[in-house]
């Protein structure tokens, strides 16, 4: 830069000691008007310096601190490349490109190019103790600027020329703090239904914020739930400032009413055509009830108290009431209507006693009236059709044999027996049994005979048990059975040795005739094995079986055995 800058009168103002925390500002100060190129910076001084310089994005461009020229020493800054910028302070060493300082006390906070402007903000102390860092003062004063920029589309520094450098003057000037905003204005008493949250307060202002406490704190999140009888305190926010007065705001929380405790009226009632009436007591919190009628019956009410017309033909219905109010309803209570008719009934009643009817007793059938009224009080005729039934007496006459089941036992002897039934209209029935028992006969005898025994025209030439069966005159079953023992006479013996067999050989399935035996005798025909193949009586004559194969076999009667050859 060259030594054309011009020097700016510098100008201190005399302010107490108390205002180091006050702000001052240079506003913006246009630099360079060139298209383009244009250059302009702003400086802000707190407790900190904020520095606001911008400048042609496609090009260096610097700025130098109190100085009038390009005196050694002079503190600048520089926008010396496109990208991050690592040696933006820097400091003059005479009519030189800057060079960098030891000690890089700005911190830039923001680097944004747009519409081919680069604005840089960048912040440090008021005094960093640097020697090569201007003593920026927190004070009203004037303050001269040196600005240069690159000749050409270059970030390498290099003579700027005439007509890309100059000198501007700034004047520090008190920025008055900004007053706090009000406080929000609201109702200082508001009132919900429980269960709402922070976000139901009510208050005028901007970017409100609830809190638990007239002064500091933390601010409540918009889901606390209020509770009854709490205050809370709103604060609201104009240009980023939050006021320091607060609204207080006391809550009172309600809730749904209580069910009603009862539905006063007559539940059972006979029909008139008039009007019947209801109530329930006063509910605490409520503004109005609902009530629900039964079909059939006419009328309404948001109060405590209803009239009901109910048409004929109503019988039974539900009425219920609840209680409500802005938070909500009750549970319902209810009650069942009952509406009774004027009754004539007819009973048809079958006994088998006397029965008793309105205090009165009745032995005999016939048709009775009452007159009177139902526990209701509405009118009643009833008209009584009695039937009287009397007990039956049956007599059975049975008879069996060995035993006789009847009604669920069953009896084994003869005798008189007696059963209590009942009828089909529920009436005793007396039933006697006269029962013949027949016994069911199984005889055994023991007899012994000679040589055989004919009965009942079977006879018998072995001795064994046999068993015969009957009928008795009574038509039951009976048995006898004969231990029949039969012993040898010794007649036959006197013939035995004159027995004779032919044809002998004989073929299986002929007729064998045995020559000498004089009355029936039993025949045994045994095979070589000694196995009885065939066997029964014979007077003479015996048909030989046709399963006998070829082989000797012996024809044994009585004690005689003799040999007989079967062939096929």
């Amino acid at each position: 830069m060259k030594s054309s800058f011009i020097l700016l009168v510098v100008l201190i103002l005399s302010f107490g000691q108390g205002f180091v925390a006050q702000t001052y500002t240079t506003g913006v100060v246009n630099l360079s008007s060139t298209a383009g190129l244009a250059m302009t910076a702003k400086i802000d001084v707190t407790t900190q310096v904020t520095l606001t310089l911008t400048g042609p994005a496609g090009r260096w461009f610097a700025l130098g601190f109190n100085a009038s020229s390009m005196t050694n020493g002079t503190d600048v800054v520089g926008v010396h490349s496109a990208g991050t910028l690592s040696a933006f302070d820097c400091k003059l060493i005479g009519f030189a490109a800057p060079v960098t300082d030891a000690q890089q006390n700005w911190t830039i906070t923001s680097d944004v190019v747009s519409a081919g402007t680069r604005t840089i903000i960048a912040t440090r102390a008021l005094n960093t103790g640097d020697a090569n860092d201007y003593i920026f003062p927190s004070t009203p004063t004037f303050i001269s600027l040196i600005w240069a920029r690159s000749g050409s589309a270059s970030f390498s520094y290099s003579n700027h020329g005439g007509s890309n450098r100059g000198i501007a003057s700034a004047t520090f000037t008190f920025v008055a703090p900004p007053t706090p905003p009000p406080a929000p204005t609201g109702a200082a008493s508001q009132t919900f239904c429980a269960g709402v949250t922070l976000a139901q307060l009510s208050a005028t202002g901007t970017a409100l914020q609830w809190y638990a406490t007239p002064t500091g704190g933390t601010a409540l999140p918009s889901t606390t739930v209020l509770v009854s009888g709490t205050t809370y305190y709103a604060s609201q926010t104009v240009n980023g400032l939050e006021s320091t007065n607060r609204l207080a705001v006391t809550v009172t929380l309600n809730t749904a009413p209580a069910a009603p405790s009862a539905i006063n009226g007559a539940v059972h009632f006979c029909y008139s055509g008039g009007v019947q009436q209801f109530s329930t007591a006063n509910v605490p919190g409520a503004s109005s009830y609902v009530w629900t009628t039964p079909q059939g019956a006419t009328g309404s009410s948001t109060g405590t108290n209803l009239s009901l017309i109910f048409s004929p033909s109503f019988q039974s219905g539900t009425l219920s009431v609840l209680a409500q109010n802005t938070c909500g309803q009750s549970a319902p209570i209810s009650v069942v209507i009952n509406q009774h008719l004027q009754s004539s009934t007819t009973l048809n009643i079958t006994t088998c006693d006397p029965y008793a009817f309105n205090g009165q007793t009745y032995a005999q059938s016939g048709s009775y009236v009452y007159q009177g009224t139902t526990v209701w009080g509405c009118d009643s005729s009833v008209t009584l059709n009695l039937t009287i039934t009397p007990a039956i007496t049956t007599s059975v006459n049975a008879d069996a044999c060995g035993s006789y089941p009847w009604n669920g036992q069953t009896y084994w002897a003869s005798g008189v027996y007696t059963d209590s039934l009942q009828t089909i209209a529920g009436c005793d029935s007396i039933v006697t049994l006269n029962l013949n028992v027949y016994p069911i006969s199984a005889i055994v005898i023991d007899s012994t005979v000679l040589d055989a025994f004919t009965w009942n025209g079977v006879d018998y030439a072995t001795s064994g048990s046999y068993t015969q069966f009957f009928t008795s005159i009574h038509g039951c079953d009976s048995s006898v059975t004969i231990n029949l023992t039969i012993e040898d006479s010794g007649l036959d013996n006197l013939q035995i040795n004159s027995l004779k067999v032919g044809p002998n050989p004989i073929i299986s399935g002929q007729t064998l005739h045995i020559i000498g035996i004089q009355t029936k005798l039993p025949f045994e025909i045994f095979n070589q094995e000694g196995k009885l193949v065939q066997s029964g009586h014979t007077n003479g004559q015996l048909f030989l079986s046709k399963e006998l194969i070829s082989g000797t076999y012996y024809i044994k009667i009585n004690k005689q055995s003799i040999p007989l050859i079967i062939s096929k």
